[in-house]
């Protein structure tokens, strides 16, 4: 199966989301090289619990939804970086490990 670009995938996943009233969706794909299944992109459709940070401007919540994916992609990488021994990429500063409900981290890990 190919995998659909990434803005193609990610409407897909919104739209899977939305349509059925989920909280969240994922996309795996496999890693040839470890055998196992590792996140290829995902959407969150859920409430966002986020510490108090300077927002520019206000945004709407599609966008803040599309931004808590980003983010908990980037933490993803962040934590999964270690399994690797590879260089952990800085997360997202307005989202840390103490930020995720028990909804996200089931999905996280």
């Amino acid at each position: 199966m190919a995998v659909p670009p990434s803005s193609r995938l990610q409407s897909m996943l919104q739209a899977a989301v939305q349509s059925v009233k989920w909280t969240y969706s994922l996309f795996w794909h496999i890693c040839p090289q470890q055998g196992i299944l590792i996140w290829g992109d995902g959407y969150y459709n859920g409430p966002i619990k986020t510490r108090k940070t300077v927002q520019p401007m206000e945004v709407s919540a599609e966008e803040a939804s599309l931004q808590r994916s980003q983010h908990l992609r980037e933490l993803y990488e962040s934590l999964s970086a270690g399994e690797t021994n590879q260089p952990a990429r800085r997360p997202c500063a307005s989202l840390s490990p103490e930020d995720l409900t028990e909804t996200e981290w089931f999905y996280l890990m």
